[in-house]
């Protein structure tokens, strides 16, 4: 009998390997994509500039390691700390950036700086001349926006005079080391010749009670009702809170556009649907903006998707024009844009696919259709202050972009920050750049770097 076994599986690896020789000859793309070669660390390196960094991290049971990557070497550090004992840390971070009663818990600026210390003690030194830091999360660390940590004992400091990671540096997020290096090593062939799409504000009808843009009690109808195959139900996305904040918001953004010279469409209230979305020749506009909900598939009940919420129709035939954007629908789309921004809540949250658990699949899906870089949420954002931050991130990106979205938001952010009305973490720490946080002048590599790679 075991030698029958043995038999049958000696021919079924002999008959495997003959299909993944024949695939390979076939589809050579695709079996790049699937199983991509190692990566080399001398092109990753040569592939930053002198003055960035990428800190990367394996995340154990009871020790996890950090590896920070620069121009000019590589350093591993040793974290006294493994997934339980880290995601302890976070979830206590995080309690403190959600609205419970309509009120906030003050941030415990003391365990940011405890964390700080434990992720970057190893490497600290390291980190000292860099501008530009590049965080390839894992584990419970994908759920931190790595620019609430602090670098110094905070020792009784108000919120505006803390000395928090992002003070010093610009942060983005990358899914992973691979994804970074393709970023920077690939360009599109044909640059968009508009500057933004956006949609925000759609046509909806329930009560806010806070000014968030989550679907606050009206979430409750949409968790109890169940979703069908067909479309999303209109009664339902309508019951959710409007948001008018997010056309002021866009306004702004519109404007600070608009006085380059640079084209932009802007659709709101009952022109703010997907069937305006696909008349759109989306390839042409660098930016694609939506100021909106984002529901999470525990938000609407049987629904397996993430989605984005448009101007829902009155009667809609099919899920293209239903109102809810969801990842399948944008994966289909072809893009061409340098930033795609998901200005509502919980855009960054947990359960990817993609290079981990950095990215939704709301954010993944636009990855796949063709974004190179995403500005996405890590919870309930509030709308006022979320209009101030887009706005100042685009004031500081220049007539070409050329200051980098990861450089742009930090203004936007310090600027909320010495503030003491808006210097806690949640007015101004949910948003993260993912993808290559630099501006599109400085990727360009040497043909003599391209050509050794």
């Amino acid at each position: 009998m075991d030698d029958q076994l043995g038999a049958k599986k000696q021919a079924a690896e002999k008959e495997a390997a003959k299909l993944q020789q024949s695939i390979a000859e076939k589809y050579p793309d695709y079996v790049n994509l699937a199983t991509p070669k190692a990566l080399n660390t001398v092109a990753l390196r040569e592939r930053l500039g002198v003055d960035e960094g990428i800190a990367s991290f394996i995340v154990g049971r009871e020790v996890s390691f950090v590896q920070l990557v620069r121009r000019d070497g590589i350093w591993i550090g040793r974290i006294n700390q493994g997934g339980e004992a880290l995601a302890e840390s976070v979830a206590t971070l995080r309690r403190a950036v959600e609205v419970q009663g309509g009120a906030m818990s003050d941030f415990d600026t003391a365990l940011a700086y405890r964390l700080y210390q434990q992720l970057f003690n190893g490497v600290s030194s390291k980190l000292a001349d860099l501008k530009h830091l590049v965080v390839v999360p894992s584990g419970p660390l994908a759920s931190l926006p790595f620019s609430v940590l602090v670098e110094r004992a905070p020792q009784g400091k108000a919120h505006a005079q803390v000395d928090w990671l992002v003070r010093r540096l610009s942060i983005s997020h990358a899914p992973s080391l691979r994804a970074f290096y393709l970023q920077r090593t690939t360009a599109s062939a044909v640059k968009p010749t508009r500057a933004m799409l956006a949609f925000g504000n759609p046509a909806l009808t329930g009560q806010s009670k806070s000014g968030a843009r989550s679907g606050s009690g009206s979430l409750s109808a949409l968790a109890s009702s169940c979703r069908q195959e067909g479309p999303a139900s209109g009664d339902l996305l309508r019951a959710l809170a409007p948001l008018p904040e997010t056309a002021d918001e866009l306004g702004v953004v519109q404007r600070v556009l608009g006085t380059r010279g640079l084209q932009t469409k802007v659709y709101l209230s009952d022109n703010a649907t997907e069937a305006q979305l696909r008349e759109e020749k989306l390839d042409d506009y660098r930016v694609l903006y939506f100021a909106t909900h984002g529901l999470l598939p525990g938000e609407l009940k049987c629904q397996a998707e993430p989605g984005l919420v448009l101007t829902p129709p009155m009667a809609a035939d099919d899920r293209r024009d239903d109102g809810l954007l969801e990842t399948s629908e944008i994966a289909s789309l072809r893009l061409n844009a340098d930033l795609v921004v998901l200005s509502a809540c919980n855009t960054a949250g947990s359960g990817s696919r993609f290079g981990g658990d950095a990215l939704s699949g709301l954010a993944e899906s636009f990855f796949h259709a063709g974004a190179r870089r995403l500005v996405v949420s890590h919870w309930q954002v509030p709308s006022k202050a979320t209009a101030a931050l887009m706005s100042g991130m685009f004031e500081s990106l220049g007539p070409e972009f050329e200051s980098g979205p990861a450089h742009s938001l930090r203004d936007a952010q310090l600027k909320l920050i010495s503030k003491e009305a808006s210097a806690h973490p949640f007015f101004w720490a949910a948003f993260v750049v993912v993808g290559d946080g630099q501006a599109d002048a400085l990727l360009p590599l040497p043909r003599a770097q391209m050509a050794r790679n």
